[in-house]
């Protein structure tokens, strides 16, 4: 049995993210989105906190804990905690498929 580390981030946007232009924030969500990818985090789901204006949560996995470790440090290198008020929660869940994510058993 293998095991998926999981970050699951709780934020909510601050409001140094509502002084960025529409492009600087698809620059900064491209950011985010490369660091994820270089780590080999998979996006699992996320949603938007509608009872909190820009409140969300989203869930990544990974196989290697290590991985999701140095996600967390990253992100906060490029400023991620500058423009989201943010909770990391690390996780495990097992599972039956094989870690390298072919599905075979």
């Amino acid at each position: 049995m293998n095991k998926r580390t999981a970050l699951v981030v709780i934020g909510r946007y601050k409001d140094e993210w509502q002084t960025l232009s529409p492009t600087q924030r698809r620059d900064f969500i491209a950011r985010v989105g490369r660091t994820a990818s270089t780590l080999k985090l998979t996006p699992v789901t996320g949603y938007r906190l509608t009872a909190t204006p820009g409140a969300f949560l989203e869930i990544w996995e990974a196989d290697d804990p290590v991985a999701v470790e140095r996600a967390v440090k990253n992100l906060q290198a490029i400023g991620y905690t500058r423009y989201v008020d943010a909770r990391w929660l690390i996780g495990e869940r097992a599972t039956d498929a094989p870690s390298d994510g072919s599905g075979d058993t």
